[in-house]
């Protein structure tokens, strides 16, 4: 069993971001991730104390996970070839 890591392969995810041949939908989340934190207009608006930063935190870290994700997945594939 692979031991897991809770602290990212920087060097992984910069080139993965860099690689024009990697796959765009993790990109793109990150970017429409960026967007709805920055969007005035929230599922749960901003202004509802605890409840409506739980929208923003968990849109983010659901981006954050699928972009470590689908980089992990690139430094394998790259590892193989």
């Amino acid at each position: 069993m692979q031991k897991r890591s809770f602290v990212p392969n920087w060097l992984g995810l910069i080139k993965y971001l860099r690689d024009p041949k990697s796959d765009w939908k993790p990109k793109a989340t990150i970017v429409v991730a960026i967007l709805y934190l920055i969007w005035p207009i929230d599922l749960v608006p901003d202004f509802a104390p605890i409840i409506g930063w739980l929208d923003d935190i968990g849109i983010t870290s659901l981006a954050i996970a699928y972009l470590l994700h689908a980089s992990g997945q690139y430094s394998k594939q790259i590892e193989k070839e």
